[in-house]
Order: structure tokens, then sequence, then C-alpha cells
């Protein structure tokens, strides 16, 4: 579903779809998103539906209009957090753009981040935690994407859905684009400095610096470990129900908290109950749970 508010442009964008046609069905919807909503629900009808919401800024995507969709199920939806521009804008003492920011998140709450340590962090979770109160979604989550010429969030992608498989799949995207993030954006950046330096470049002679994705996971995955621990504290816990948990955190992958539990396997600290002499990773159907003293 297509939806332009500007009527010339309308026009342009429905002759662009009647040439395009084909297995995929198209509407053209003229106003702004807010003012489609119910039309696009009623359209979608009870079908499973995937949301992803791109909006310029934060404008049109005011909280209490977006919650129709984020409370309709079964669906899952994707939003463009757009970091970038609410950073530049969100130290303001501008009525107006207080009043926008305050639709946006939902409550004026939002303003408690200005002094937060971690601004970006501070800002990313509070968006998260609204989206996932508004929709009461089981698991909600974000993805980094940076700047391709500096070391800087551009924005995040807001992920919120209540299956567990859900976040375990967009963990496992997020791994693969992650790859391919640094390397496009590694390309992009040695483009630039030729282009500035008017010289070339030998690869073999150029090392990697860690990027700021690196240093976010890292930091993560010491999260993620005490996470785990937090979790087995309340009791065994199977691994399907772990797992998810544990990957709400972003840049941590399946891989990763096979990692942790093994590492604590190994160490004494956890059993891993069901584990065969044979296989070498916990799985669905495995019980987690922490030593204790009756076990020395």
């Amino acid at each position: 579903m297509f939806v332009e508010k500007d009527p010339v442009a309308f026009l342009r964008l429905q002759d662009a779809l009647k040439k395009h046609r084909g297995g995929v069905e198209t509407t053209a919807l003229q106003g702004t998103f807010e003012e489609n909503i119910d039309r696009i629900l009623a359209e979608i009808g009870s079908a499973f539906s995937f949301f992803f919401i791109d909006p310029t800024g934060w404008k049109g995507l005011a909280m209490e209009k977006l919650r129709p969709v984020l409370e309709r199920q079964p669906g899952e939806v994707m939003i463009n957090f757009m970091y970038d521009f609410i950073n530049r804008f969100v130290n303001s003492e501008d009525a107006a753009t207080e009043n926008s920011l305050d639709h946006f998140f939902g409550t004026p709450d939002w303003r408690s981040c200005r002094g937060a340590a971690d601004r970006e962090a501070a800002l990313v979770n509070f968006y998260v935690e609204q989206v996932r109160a508004a929709g009461g979604f089981s698991y909600a989550s974000y993805s980094h994407v940076l700047k391709p010429l500096h070391e800087r969030t551009y924005f995040h992608l807001v992920y919120a859905t209540r299956k567990s498989k859900g976040i375990e799949e967009f963990r496992r995207v997020e791994k693969r684009v992650t790859r391919e993030q640094n390397l496009i954006r590694s390309k992009a950046q040695k483009e630039n400095r030729v282009r500035k330096s008017g010289q070339t470049e030998l690869d073999f002679l150029s090392t990697p610096s860690a990027t700021d994705l690196e240093e976010r996971r890292t930091q993560f995955l010491e999260i993620a470990s005490t996470k785990v621990m937090t979790i087995l504290r309340t009791g065994p816990t199977r691994y399907e129900h772990l797992l998810p948990r544990t990957l709400e955190l972003p840049l941590v992958w399946e891989t990763d908290v096979k990692s942790i539990l093994l590492d604590g396997k190994t160490s004494g600290h956890l059993f891993i109950d069901g584990l065969g002499p044979r296989e070498r990773s916990p799985k669905r159907g495995h019980t987690i749970r922490l030593r204790v003293a009756s076990d020395t």
C-alpha cells in the first residue's frame, strides 16, 4: 500500500503502479499515513500483516494514532526510528517541537533521556518499550544502521513481534546484514579517502579498524552474559524460553547464546539437562539451570 499526500505526486504514483502491475496487489491511497490507517486495516482484513513504517523524521507518526496498527493481531511491525534526525531536535525547548515529540513517543517522559550518559541508547530503548506496551508485544528490540562515512548511527530499525520465532529470525537477518553493512561501509570510506587524496590505496596494506558496530557488539555480549544469569536465577529455564529473551539485545545472535551457555557449563556454573554425549550445543528441549550447593 502506497500513501502519498501531494495531489500531483499521487497521480504520478497511480500511473506508475498501473505500469508495473504484477503478482503483488498494490493500492494507492491519497493523504497522510495517519489519515489512512483505518482504511489500511480494513483492506488487510484478518490476514497476517507485516507493517514496515518508514517515516521522514518523526512527525505524522503519533503513538496514539499508531496504536490500532500496533494492537492488530496477527501481525508484526518494523519502524524506522530516525535517530539522526530526532537527535538534532531532542534538546530543543521550542514548545511545538516538544509537543510533536510528546505525540511521537506517546508521553512527555522522553525528556528524561536528555541527560542520559548514553542518550542514543536511552531514546531508542524508551521508544522500543513504548511500542511494546502499546501493541502488547511479547518481544521488541532494534537494530543499528550506521552512516556510510561516519562511525555514527543513522537510524534504528525497531521490531516488535508476539512470537519467539520472529525475534530469532530478526537476529539471524541482522547477523547477515551486519557483515554486509561493514563491507559496504568499508568500501565507501575507502572510495571517499581516494577521492579526497587522489591516491589509490593498496588493499593488503590497509588494516580495517574496529567499527562502531563491533564495539557495540562487544558491549552487548557482556550484557547478554549477565542477562542469561539473571534469568537463570529465577529457576531452571528451557532453552527455547531463554533464547528469545536474550536475543532482545541488539547484535547478540543465537551462536553467542550457545557460547555463553557452553562456557558456563565448562566452568561449572550451570548445567544443561538433556545434552547428549555427542551433542555439542544446547537446543530446544534442553533445560538450563544454575549450579546450587546440593550439586556439589
